[in-house]
């Protein structure tokens, strides 16, 4: 299944429970940001790349790609870090309460499951929503 999270402009308020949602799930470190840019707010999260530069630099493949999703093996990771330094995005961020990185993955477990993403169910405004791609006709 082909996914990602898209950001309703229009529709956000800044509240960030988005992130807080986040935090609360991933051991104190959010994967996702809201900032203010002009009158509006932004959303950013991983971009999930198609040559993803962190996973290329982690020593242990414990970054890699699953279909669209860029996700990452907590019970891989040893916390090097070098992943922090690859992306350009500067997406990856290292957790000192686990020795681990944290950085998003979508969700993808949950997504799998039919939930949706902690970001998009914990937002009052239904700013983020999961957008499901169609994959007719690429089989």
């Amino acid at each position: 299944m082909s996914y990602s999270i898209i950001h309703l402009v229009e529709k956000c308020k800044g509240c960030g429970k988005c992130v807080l949602a986040c935090r609360k799930t991933h051991e104190g470190v959010a994967n996702c940001r809201v900032s203010k840019i002009g009158n509006q707010f932004a959303y950013f999260a991983c971009l999930h790349c198609k040559k993803p530069q962190c996973a290329i630099a982690c020593p242990v493949g414990a970054i890699r790609r699953i279909g669209d999703v860029v996700t990452l093996s907590l019970e891989e990771c040893i916390g090097c870090q070098n992943c922090v330094e690859a992306c350009p995005w500067g997406v990856p961020r290292f957790n000192p309460k686990t020795g681990a990185i944290n950085k998003c993955d979508l969700c993808h477990l949950r997504v799998a499951k039919g939930d949706m993403p902690y970001c998009v169910a914990a937002c009052p405004e239904q700013a983020l929503e999961l957008k499901v791609a169609s994959t007719k006709g690429k089989e």
